[in-house]
């Protein structure tokens, strides 16, 4: 009985130690990007701005995850919690998806040690992180998406 107590504080103080958010992340469901940019497909033929909010709303509960691509760039962040964005484009048949990754270490704080490793044409990483929303601009890309509280792999130099 003391075995079982004692691994089953091990075992807690190992799970919240991580963090609430990355303990929270361990049970969070996820979705490849095709999944996401199909979903996009999906917003914009339904009418209805209900189903849309709809979509969003279920896009944003899971974590969306990016495998094997090739940093097309890093730029300062446009968002205020983060000093920097990498940039992914992931080939798509109705054009590119640019993917703009936010990326949050272990210790939920900027992973700008990451991020300053990458390499732009050259670093090859998988990205972990949760939907914030669709935007386009006035360019040749499909759509762009933003992923927050992202964790980026690096997996190699091209």
């Amino acid at each position: 009985m003391n075995k079982i107590l004692l691994s089953l504080c091990v075992l807690s103080v190992v799970s919240l130690s991580c963090g609430y958010r990355g303990y929270l992340r361990m049970f969070q469901p996820e979705t490849k990007i095709m999944d996401v940019i199909k979903a996009k497909e999906e917003i914009d033929r339904s009418e209805n701005p209900a189903r849309k909010y709809m979509i969003v709303k279920g896009l944003q509960k899971d974590l969306v995850r990016i495998e094997k691509m090739v940093v097309k760039d890093v730029v300062p962040s446009n968002i205020i919690d983060y000093e920097f964005c990498v940039l992914v484009d992931i080939p798509y048949e109705k054009g590119n998806v640019e993917c703009h990754i936010y990326a949050k270490n272990f210790y939920e704080k900027e992973d700008v040690r990451t991020v300053a490793r990458l390499k732009k044409g050259v670093s090859v990483i998988d990205a972990v992180g949760e939907f914030n929303r669709f935007f386009t601009l006035l360019d040749e890309s499909f759509t762009k998406i933003e992923l927050v509280n992202s964790t980026i792999k690096i997996r190699k130099e091209k």
